[in-house]
């Protein structure tokens, strides 16, 4: 099966265990004791915890999608061939990504959960225990999906139809959506319909959801501004997987082999 391999790939990627783990574990460190945490409230410390972990597990997460883009892209010759030749459908080979991404976010996201569960604990001084730890898990699952369709998704537009000079930038765009709209919402907040209908602040308010148990605010530094219905991020979510699946397998199938070489920078 694909996905076996694609997944012990992703879970051995050390760009992938350095800028998705390692980094965010010192993030998470310096978020506990380093950046003003002082523990007050049960309440306060458990808003606080559910804010670092939404954050850090969405910046996490955007790191899988990096990894698998570029492996469509130096795989692409491969991919067609296999296409052509062999009884592998554009359907099963996008299933098996997906599987094997949503292996990679739960591992990297229960590692954030954990990690968050630690060292705010230990600032705290008693345990700060997530309220809806298996919920955490589909939007673990979730979040490694859709990080992965959105940059197969610009990769394949690039590579079909464009040069591969900017292939890098490319592969980086939802991690730096990821950190935009996380500062954005940590901070100043977003319109209501514009935060439930964007993956990256869905991803944002259902991990703040899963850890708190409550609704996340449109502005999560403060609390203030409306709520965001669970119940509509999830929606947005799934809607959101449904379209980039079927975009991803009907541009998949195109693929165009290209050598690698083309992307090289002068």
């Amino acid at each position: 099966m694909i996905g076996k391999y694609y997944a012990r790939a992703i879970i051995t990627n050390r760009n992938l265990l350095f800028w998705g783990f390692l980094f965010m574990l010192f993030w998470l460190i310096m978020g506990a004791f380093a950046f003003g945490f002082k523990p007050a409230t049960k309440i306060f410390n458990l808003e606080y915890t559910s804010t670092w972990f939404a954050l850090i597990a969405l910046y996490s997460l955007s790191t899988i999608g990096t990894t698998v883009a570029f492996s469509l892209y130096y795989g692409n010759s491969a991919i067609r061939y296999a296409f052509r030749y062999t009884y592998l459908t554009r359907w099963n080979f996008t299933l098996s990504l997906m599987f094997a991404v949503s292996i990679g976010g739960i591992l990297l996201g229960s590692a954030m959960l954990a990690l968050s569960v630690l060292f705010f604990s230990l600032k705290a001084g008693y345990l700060i225990l997530p309220e809806l730890p298996y919920y955490s898990i589909l939007v673990e699952i979730a979040g490694g999906i859709i990080m992965f369709l959105i940059s197969g998704c610009l990769l394949l537009i690039v590579n079909n139809h464009f040069s591969l000079k900017n292939i890098s930038f490319i592969s980086f765009v939802p991690t730096i959506l990821s950190y935009i709209f996380g500062f954005i919402i940590l901070g100043s907040g977003l319109p209501t319909w514009l935060a439930i209908s964007n993956p990256f602040t869905e991803l944002i308010g259902l991990f703040y959801y899963s850890y708190s148990g409550t609704y996340p605010s449109s502005v999560l530094s403060t609390g203030s501004g409306p709520n965001l219905n669970p119940i509509y991020l999830g929606i947005g979510l799934i809607l959101w997987i449904g379209i980039l699946f079927i975009l991803f397998a009907w541009m998949v199938f195109g693929i165009r082999p290209v050598s690698s070489e083309e992307a090289r920078q002068i």
